[in-house]
């Protein structure tokens, strides 16, 4: 893709890959991230030779532990500097004989086969970052093999709405609930991208009209560790809180706490 045609969200992801990692990376990612790959290993293959895809796979660190649990990893991303550094974590592990690396826009998998992939994780958020989610969704669909799974994590919407009351501005939160479209917050204008975001019973019907089925869905994070960073620092204490998060992240009850949404959807036979 012509880097004068790149997008904000391109702009963006461009400027930060370099450095991504490093800002995801203290106690409390260590916490999120094992709360995460909890909800996601009881999705992965049974068998280490099915094809799996990162899908906007960033710095690709879910890839990486895929490649590490023994699959072949196809890493996707619309940034080409996100995807250089993937490759670049990637060879440092000697893993990259099973990895595959692909720069591509999730609204058009063109370059991915048909039917292909028994698992696709879509972590911090990239298909409600895409131009059009249900798009994405449907190519998602159409390149997973038949019973494939798609884990997947989404900006949960009314998480959103104290961010515009802090705002003090009534008629941008009146647009947000009308369109439930807010933007990446960053000091430079030309990389605010659009994102999209969601409310559960939602996104289940955009999802089946996709063609998939949910097969589960939690909040992330109940508890909010995020604010409070300090409890985390012993590795013993990060387990203990998250033993309480699991209790909690299922309960619908639970989820407007919750910034995030994570789905597991299978492709249905239609």
């Amino acid at each position: 893709m012509p880097r004068h045609r790149r997008n904000a969200n391109q702009r963006y992801h461009d400027r930060v890959a370099g450095r991504y990692e490093s800002i995801y990376d203290d106690a409390y990612w260590q916490w999120h991230d094992a709360i995460t790959f909890d909800h996601l290993r009881r999705f992965l293959p049974q068998n280490l030779r099915a094809p799996v895809a990162d899908l906007g796979c960033g710095s690709g660190k879910w890839g990486r532990r895929l490649l590490k649990s023994g699959y072949p990893v196809t890493f996707v991303d619309l940034s080409a500097k996100m995807v250089d550094e993937a490759r670049r974590l990637v060879e440092e592990t000697g893993d990259a004989s099973r990895a595959t690396f692909i720069q591509a826009d999730l609204v058009d998998l063109g370059a991915l086969p048909e039917g292909h992939f028994s698992l696709a994780v879509a972590m911090g958020e990239p298909i409600g970052l895409s131009s059009d989610p249900a798009r994405a969704l449907r190519e998602i669909a159409r390149v997973l093999a038949p019973g494939g799974v798609l884990v997947a994590t989404f900006d949960n919407r009314v998480a959103c709405l104290d961010y515009y009351v802090q705002q003090g501005d009534p008629a941008a939160l009146e647009r947000f609930l009308r369109t439930g479209k807010t933007h990446w917050l960053t000091r430079d204008v030309s990389e605010r991208f659009e994102i999209h975001t969601f409310a559960p019973d939602g996104l289940r019907k955009m999802l089946a009209a996709a063609g998939f089925e949910v097969l589960d869905l939690i909040g992330k994070t109940v508890l909010p560790m995020r604010q409070h960073r300090a409890l985390l620092e012993d590795p013993g204490d990060r387990r203990r809180w998250a033993e309480i998060e699991k209790t909690l992240h299922r309960d619908p009850a639970n989820l407007a706490r919750c910034p995030h949404l994570q789905v597991a959807a299978g492709k249905t036979d239609g």
